[in-house]
């Protein structure tokens, strides 16, 4: 539901403030203009505007800053922020969504294309306004909207796509895309509840501008619905004259949304998505009267939000962004077939199934391989090779992940402390969740494989992401620092992609910092991109850390991250992650070569 025409528009624009007002004229709303940054949030506040235009075009640094104070705002009073950047600032459109805007417009655009940006702000807004006066006004909204997101129920969704299946006329074709959010589990263990449900109202507003921005260029009489079936499970209804391909465009533009990563609070936190699309069948609706034609249409509604679900399912075994289409399956259904992942993954324990695989890491000094990072691999009898963000998720839903943790490291200790030869001087590193940190007896775990395998103590590092920390902090440093004293090395991994890494490295017990492959990336990037690794890896040092850079895939990546100073590289240049018996033979290679050189 739009908002009114006639409604007044916050321009914040230390420049081109008069430029913007006429656009906004031209659409028919009342530009209120604040040419000073540092007013902004005050006339804000004064103001009875829910739209706002932050133009950061020459300005990129206060414009930012005005985005990030304004947007808390904006979202409390149900209203939309709109951003205009530079040509040459084109690459600050994340952190310009990331503050909170609706949209983003990268110069040049011209009038038309502002004013369709600023009617789908309207838009944005005026639905989030009709679904507070929904709730507030009927007792029984919270069957029709979910509290958390505003968005529809699945009992609503349901409805919606029941009533265009009994249409008197034609029945219109009907799409649900089931979009299903990766790594929440871990999320809310690591961050906690309240930290969850924003995240799940930021991925709610996400989507929601994708489907409103597609809904917008689609076909004539296309129209959608986007509502929340889960915790963290959302679908699409698409009607109208579709096609397969206007579904699977508009999945694809789903899951690549989650590619950015979400801000909340100060925390800067990556998600994934898979999805699975279901269409109604040619014979959904049939029958001798409107009673029949009703009943069969809310029976057909249900199969085709279940079939979504079930192609859902089969997507959650592939990569991130994997989108699958239901396709009946005379083998057995899908959804069912998974319900069974979870059992079937407490038995890959239990069995010993689940493989360790072994990704060396090479000394830039020395040209040695010094140090391997256990990895898992989980074979599926039925469903082939799993990733392990699969396997990690289900171990979280099934709470399993406790006790995956540890029968991970038990093997990987106990497998290393055999190792004899080349491979006898090898480091081994081996992750940490945040389910582990969480587990009163994780320490004693981790003694317990030390003192049972014989492995020596400094031969074992174990690598910490920032997320896995956030929950407790304080306890989780005091346990990193009680195994750091009997000789074990903590490693922060993954750095790169959290919002406070930079203050951790002094405040953290650790030996090492592992880049993040985006961070590795930067060193072959722009100059602004190198000077912050290089500078990371300068502060490291200074901190008497060791540093390794990850994701190293090719010889300028290799000698970029020599130059910077890393002291050791880990990725497909030197190696892919192998079982124990490949490894074994790539170390002797690697030394015939290295003595052969």
């Amino acid at each position: 539901m739009p908002m009114p025409a006639a409604q007044p528009v916050l321009i914040v624009s230390p420049r081109y403030a008069d430029e913007v007002a006429a656009s906004v004229t031209a659409t028919g709303m009342v530009p209120r203009i604040e040419r000073r940054t540092e007013r902004a949030e005050e006339r804000f506040a004064d103001e009875p505007a829910r739209l706002v235009v932050v133009d950061a075009r020459g300005a990129l640094a206060p414009g930012m800053v005005v985005a990030r104070a304004l947007g808390r705002a904006v979202e409390k009073r149900r209203g939309a922020m709109l951003v205009l950047l530079s040509r040459a600032d084109g690459s600050a459109t994340s952190a310009a969504h990331d503050a909170g805007a609706t949209g983003v417009l990268v110069s040049p655009f011209g009038a038309a294309a502002f004013g369709n940006a600023l009617r789908l702000a309207a838009r944005h807004a005026g639905r989030l306004d009709a679904a507070a006066r929904a709730l507030e006004s009927d007792g029984a909204a919270e069957r029709r909207h979910d509290t958390l997101t505003g968005l529809a129920t699945g009992d609503v969704l349901q409805a919606w796509i029941a009533a265009r299946l009994a249409a008197p006329e034609r029945p219109q074709p009907v799409y649900v895309l089931a979009v299903g959010v990766g790594r929440f589990a871990q999320i809310n263990a690591a961050y906690g509840r309240a930290v969850a449900d924003r995240v799940l109202s930021a991925v709610a507003l996400r989507l929601s501008q994708i489907v409103d921005a597609r809904s917008h260029r689609g076909l004539d009489g296309d129209t959608r619905l986007l509502g929340r079936l889960a915790a963290a499970e959302f679908a699409v209804a698409m009607a109208g004259r579709l096609v397969l391909a206007d579904a699977t465009r508009l999945a694809h533009g789903l899951a690549a949304a989650f590619e950015r990563p979400f801000v909340v609070d100060d925390h800067v936190i990556h998600l994934s998505a898979r999805v699975g699309i279901a269409a109604s069948a040619d014979n959904d609706i049939s029958g001798d009267s409107a009673d029949s034609d009703t009943d069969r249409a809310e029976t057909d509604a249900a199969a085709i939000i279940r079939r979504a679900s079930a192609a859902l399912a089969l997507a959650r075994t592939g990569e991130a962004g994997t989108v699958e289409v239901f396709q009946a399956d005379p083998g057995g259904d899908p959804l069912t077939r998974m319900a069974d992942l979870e059992s079937d993954l407490h038995d890959a324990i239990e069995n010993g199934d689940i493989a360790l695989v072994f990704q060396p890491q090479m000394a830039l000094a020395s040209g040695q391989i010094a140090a391997v990072e256990a990895l898992v691999r989980w074979e599926h009898p039925q469903l082939g090779l799993l990733p392990a963000e699969t396997l990690l998720e289900t171990a979280a839903s099934a709470e399993l992940a406790i006790k995956l943790g540890r029968h991970i490291r038990q093997r990987a200790i106990a497998e290393a402390a055999r190792w004899h030869g080349r491979l006898a001087r090898l480091r081994l590193s081996v992750n940490v969740t945040a389910a582990d940190l969480a587990d009163p007896g994780f320490a004693d775990a981790v003694e317990a494989a030390l003192a049972v395998s014989g492995l020596a103590r400094q031969r074992l590092t174990l690598e910490v992401t920032e997320g896995a920390l956030i929950d407790d902090m304080r306890g989780a440093v005091n346990l990193l620092a009680r195994l750091r004293a009997t000789g074990v090395k903590v490693a922060l991994d993954d750095f790169g992609t959290g919002y406070s890494s930079l203050a951790w490295m002094a405040r953290l017990p650790i030996d090492q910092i592992k880049l993040d492959r985006s961070f590795t990336l930067g060193l072959t990037g722009s100059p602004r991109e190198r000077v912050v690794v290089e500078t990371v890896v300068r502060l490291s040092k200074q901190l008497g850390l060791t540093v390794v850079a990850e994701g190293v895939e090719d010889d300028v990546q290799l000698e970029a991250t020599r130059l910077a100073g890393c002291d050791a590289v880990q990725g497909y240049q030197v190696a892919p992650p192998m079982q124990l018996a490949a490894l074994e033979t790539f170390c002797n290679s690697w030394r015939v070569a290295e003595l052969a050189g």
